[in-house]
């Protein structure tokens, strides 16, 4: 790191989204220390490529070995698309698996894209959010306490669901599940499921006061002048939350989060010249609120 870099380095961070697998704990620990990061939520990584990661449980319990509950909020991920084969299987055993990683920490659960563009029943029919069937689901989560990370849909430039349904459908599913369940706290991932448009983004946090959201890919929100007014507008429900993980294209190494993820971040954020209160809360104050 150059000395220029060094003035964004001085302040505590929360960070709202991240992946890291149990195989590279060690390594998200230095990256940690050397980045600044407090503390944030850990979204179970699916083994999408056959990649890198162990038993979820044995995760959680050498985690809690090792101290790490207030340094990893642990969210699971369920295998959302069993929901389409398996409907009721899936829901039952998700809500078993829920009651019994909560004993062990886990404090949320991420809802990924598939619900909505990928996943379909076997009779052809697509799969969306607001089916009747995942109301238990709904349901365990809102008597553990859990928040939900929801990420519906995928940006504008490449949007390209098997499921042909529009982005626009997607997020009034989305919103019919938010609205069913006022009681449970969202965190919409990308900046409101890359929501591109700043009074949109303001509407949506305007009508469902359960919402918060976590920030990337600022530059598909609109200018620096509005991002200014949005983040200082809704301050208490935005987090710093930059998708870090590790690469899939080389060994995971400090360099990936620091100089290619946390750095920038930080950078954008101190940039926008945001007041010192808005700052603290986005980059640490609202996480630690609620989940420290």
């Amino acid at each position: 790191m150059n000395q220029a870099d060094k003035k964004y380095m001085d302040f505590p961070l929360f960070d709202a989204h991240m992946h890291y697998p149990h195989a590279y704990l060690d390594q998200a620990l230095e990256a940690y220390e050397e980045c600044g990061v407090k503390a944030g939520i850990n979204l179970w990584l699916i083994d999408f490529n056959g990649g890198y990661h162990s038993n979820y449980e044995e995760f959680l319990v050498d985690c809690n070995r090792r101290g790490l509950r207030k340094r990893f909020i642990q969210f699971f991920w369920p295998e959302w698309k069993e929901f389409g084969w398996n409907p009721d299987g899936f829901v039952k055993r998700t809500c078993s698996d829920m009651r019994r990683y909560a004993a062990l920490g886990v404090r949320g659960m991420k809802v990924w894209k598939d619900i909505g563009m990928f996943n379909f029943f076997a009779d052809g029919t697509p799969v969306y959010l607001d089916d009747e069937r995942l109301i238990p689901v709904w349901k365990t989560a809102r008597e553990l306490g859990w928040t939900i990370s929801l990420h519906t849909a995928d940006p504008s430039s490449h949007f390209n669901p098997r499921t042909k349904a529009s982005r626009e459908f997607l997020f009034k599913k989305r919103d019919e599940v938010i609205a069913a369940n006022p009681d449970i706290p969202f965190i919409l991932c990308h900046s409101a499921n890359y929501i591109e448009d700043v009074k949109k983004f303001s509407a949506l946090l305007d009508r469902f006061p359960n919402v918060c959201s976590d920030l990337s890919q600022l530059e598909k929100l609109g200018t620096d002048d509005e991002l200014r007014w949005l983040f200082e507008r809704y301050s208490d429900r935005l987090y710093f939350g930059p998708d870090m993980g590790m690469p899939d294209n080389r060994p995971p190494d400090r360099k990936w989060n620091l100089e290619e993820g946390y750095l920038p971040w930080r950078k954008k954020l101190v940039d926008l010249g945001l007041t010192e209160a808005t700052f603290k809360k986005i980059t640490w104050e609202n996480g630690a609120k609620r989940f420290l």
